[in-house]
């Protein structure tokens, strides 16, 4: 107990250094997804958008998520519209620059 009466500036030290390491991790750990913002081009739909970001999520659990991140009372969208979709799902992009035989040029 003397120890630590005579160094209480040390024992507030590693309790301060404790403190903002909890801190830290806890922040770091939150369960907010990042987002991205998909611009809508023409011939896009929700569920258009869902064939290509969904991944493993069916599509309409994909599309009920969307709409409440984007504050959607109805599925359509127009064209030039901003969609939130958590950046995580943008791995399922499809690539274009990817040619396939079949493909029309």
């Amino acid at each position: 107990m003397t120890f630590i009466q005579k160094n209480s500036y040390l024992a507030a030290f590693f309790l301060l250094v404790l403190l903002v390491s909890i801190y830290t991790i806890f922040s770091y750990n939150s369960n907010e997804a990042t987002t991205s913002q998909v611009e809508v081009k023409e011939g896009d739909t929700l569920w258009t958008l869902a064939e290509s970001f969904s991944g493993d999520i069916p599509h309409h659990e994909w599309i009920e998520e969307i709409m409440q991140q984007n504050g959607l009372e109805t599925p359509k969208i127009v064209v030039g519209q901003s969609i939130k979709i958590p950046s995580d799902q943008l791995k399922y992009a499809p690539d274009e620059t990817v040619k396939l035989a079949g493909d029309a040029e």
